[in-house]
């Protein structure tokens, strides 16, 4: 845990963006990953904030997008094998561990991910909250691009060999995130209200029922999630919206069926 605090120190401290004219290089030495196309990379390593240094470059959320995915079936298959007796609630409960922007962050900054980010400094002043989020994306990028570049396999590995290790070194707080208190939070201090949370409906027979709920801020959808419990699909809905809220940009954004 000290060395994750150094890191998340260290990029605060920095506070700047990275250089991409050795961005492929350095990469490659720090992870052991070459690209075929260092296009991929490079793109991968291009927050939004930067693209009015530079116009004509393309940030990097299209790959998070595909690095969230990926490494959403990378989790699930190392689980799914290294858990042998784990039922599907257990799985999904590690998983959940492993893939909130939380944690990602802050292995994203243990393994020195914003060391070659391009981002607007001026974005995040100082705000650890920020740079955590940043470094998070910034990882799913990569693993998106690795993905693109090299195939699952390659993606696999570099989750394997990077982001797993590194799940040991954070504390139990940082591993569970109480979802519904940290929207709570935000919705107070951004919006002055509380979240609203709403069951959209039950599917199953009794024994096995699944609640699906959607999470509202002054009327607006943030969030929808489901579960076994209507507790763990209020949890799973407020991760949602923390996830849409949580970060440089207040945009609502209308959540997707989760059907």
């Amino acid at each position: 845990m000290k060395r994750l605090l150094n890191a998340v120190r260290g990029a605060l401290r920095r506070g700047g963006a990275g250089g991409d004219g050795d961005a492929a290089s350095t990469f490659a030495q720090r992870f052991g990953v070459r690209f075929y196309d260092p296009d991929l990379l490079r793109t991968a390593l291009t927050h939004r904030s930067y693209l009015g240094e530079e116009p004509g470059r393309r940030s990097n959320e299209r790959l998070e997008f595909l690095g969230d995915a990926v490494l959403d079936l990378v989790a699930s298959d190392y689980l799914f094998r290294a858990m042998e007796t784990a039922d599907e609630g257990g799985l999904t409960r590690a998983r959940s561990r492993i893939v909130n922007k939380n944690v990602l962050g802050k292995i994203g900054m243990e393994i020195g991910v914003l060391d070659l980010l391009l981002y607007a400094r001026e974005e995040i002043h100082k705000d650890e909250r920020a740079l955590t989020a940043l470094s998070a994306d910034a990882l799913e990028a990569i693993i998106g691009a690795i993905y693109l570049d090299g195939g699952f396999s390659a993606a696999y590995k570099f989750v394997e060999t990077n982001v797993f290790p590194c799940l040991s070194e954070l504390s139990p707080e940082d591993r569970q995130v109480d979802y519904k208190s940290r929207l709570q939070e935000i919705s107070q201090a951004r919006f002055k209200v509380l979240p609203e949370y709403r069951t959209l409906k039950k599917v199953g027979p009794e024994h096995k029922k699944v609640f699906h709920v959607s999470v509202l801020i002054k009327k607006k959808p943030y969030g929808q999630g489901f579960g076994r419990s209507k507790k763990e699909a209020e949890q799973a809905a407020a991760r949602q919206a923390v996830e849409q809220l949580d970060g440089f940009y207040d945009e609502p954004v209308t959540p997707s069926n989760p059907n």
